[in-house]
């Protein structure tokens, strides 16, 4: 019999590419989408119903930049549907396996790299704060409530169907004649494909201890923006070098490595964090 899943915030980019990598692996997925998540109740009441293996909890803001604008909003939006998500899963009383997707941007800054799952969590934007407080709730509900429950940090990450953030924003720039690229270009990142990110997940739900641990979900490659525009210009077919405007953006580090250590002792070893470049870059230029 098909083990089942169910995936908050059914509607966003990531949730799609989980869901693809979850159905791939033999799982029956089961969307639960933002309106649901307001109450426990209507959470518990699909718990209860589908009797699910495994819960991914993802929805919630995705916008470091939006988060400095208005972090009320965004503390609204990570919070409560992860606190609403917990409670549900106590309230049911279900054995199900709880992975709660978190940010490498509870980290901040880190000083020094790779950055290991037990480096200090020092986030510098109100979206890392928000990310480490759904930590923090999933850490009372497995220690207080016995839930099982895993926290993953998932680093940079691009795909079809993301219509915002780096790959996203340079590439349709320059595909439009404008070769502006924000930053300097020697910030470093550390990206996974999302469809390589999804298989991860399928590792862990399948395979983590459930205890409450941290797992970094990343290639473990560190990547300059200036090299991660060369390869984009180089696969859409861009002539002419990047022109960075040299603006640093607030609440972002500047450099990014993760330890993938505990990933691959579950049985994921990371691609290379352009796995799925090319693909992306042609839904790109298909009129995305």
């Amino acid at each position: 019999m098909a083990k089942t899943v169910v995936l908050t915030g059914a509607g966003g980019f990531l949730a799609g590419h989980f869901a693809a990598a979850f159905t791939a692996a033999g799982w029956k997925t089961v969307g639960i989408g933002r309106p649901e998540l307001a109450a426990a109740d209507g959470i518990r009441t699909v718990i209860e119903r589908q009797a699910p293996d495994a819960l991914v909890h993802l929805a919630g803001p995705a916008s470091v930049p939006q988060s400095v604008l208005d972090p009320h909003a965004d503390f609204v939006g990570q919070a409560l549907p992860a606190a609403n998500v917990f409670e549900a899963v106590r309230l049911a009383g279900a054995p199900l396996r709880v992975v709660l997707i978190s940010s490498a941007a509870v980290y901040g800054d880190p000083a020094s790299l790779p950055v290991g799952e037990e480096a200090l969590l020092a986030p510098i934007s109100p979206y890392g704060f928000h990310k480490l407080h759904q930590e923090l709730l999933l850490d009372e509900a497995v220690r207080l409530h016995g839930m099982r429950g895993c926290k993953v940090r998932i680093f940079s990450t691009y795909g079809e169907n993301l219509r915002r953030l780096a790959v996203w924003e340079m590439t349709r720039r320059a595909l439009a004649g404008d070769r502006h690229v924000h930053g300097t270009g020697e910030e470093t990142r550390d990206y996974i494909y999302a469809g390589d990110a999804g298989r991860a997940v399928v590792a862990i739900a399948e395979n983590a201890d459930f205890r409450g641990e941290a797992i970094n979900v990343a290639s473990g490659q560190e990547i300059s923006i200036r090299a991660l525009a060369s390869e984009v210009y180089r696969l859409a077919g861009i002539d002419g070098p990047p022109q960075f405007t040299g603006e640093t953006l607030a609440g972002s580090p500047a450099h990014w490595r993760a330890d993938v250590t505990r990933l691959r002792a579950l049985g994921f070893d990371p691609p290379s964090w352009s796995s799925g470049l090319a693909r992306t870059i042609a839904w790109i230029r298909g009129g995305s």
